[in-house]
């Protein structure tokens, strides 16, 4: 088993922690059509996700902690194409993992849990309930956002922000 680097970590849809018979805890990394297995943990792959990208993880952390007022679970907006969200993905071990928030399709209720469908059709069992998927998806949808706003992160044109706002601000009425 190699390293995956950090340009095919760039295109990932999903990440998280399994167990494969044989070889122990390992990091499942899924990108459209492919799911690859690295020996690293979780947080590694997270840094060498925020080198690939020049990102600084610590002041990513500090500054999205700022904007939603809390201090865990917070997104990780890395660019404008990748914004990680921290989910319960594992039973075991790692339990936390990462998925990104613009290959997300739909949540799909199941009882006393969830399950999240990414648009390539991979179906991944997340141990919250939906209404918290939910939340933490509107989170990282408003840090993607302000930070794109604010000129910290490519993104879309003035008008489009302001559509992306008020969508947000009417899910959160809902």
């Amino acid at each position: 088993m190699r390293k995956i680097s950090g340009a095919e970590l760039a295109g990932l849809t999903a990440l998280r922690s399994v167990c494969l018979p044989g070889q122990g805890r390992v990091s499942q990394v899924l990108v459209p059509g492919n799911s690859l297995h690295d020996p690293r943990r979780i947080r590694s792959l997270l840094e060498a996700l925020a080198r690939h990208f020049a990102v600084d993880l610590v002041a990513l952390r500090q500054r999205c902690g700022g904007l939603l007022g809390m201090r865990n679970y917070l997104p990780l907006p890395l660019s404008s194409q990748m914004v990680l969200v921290p989910l319960a993905l594992g039973q075991m071990g790692e339990k936390t993992g990462y998925i990104n928030l613009l290959f997300v399709s739909k949540v799909l209720p199941q009882q006393g849990f969830c399950s999240i469908v990414l648009n390539d059709g991979n179906e991944l069992e997340c141990w919250l309930s939906p209404g918290v998927v939910h939340e933490r998806l509107l989170r990282a949808k408003f840090a993607l956002t302000e930070l794109a706003a604010a000129g910290m992160l490519p993104g879309p044109g003035a008008n489009e922000i302001w559509q992306q706002k008020l969508s947000i601000i009417r899910a959160i009425l809902e």
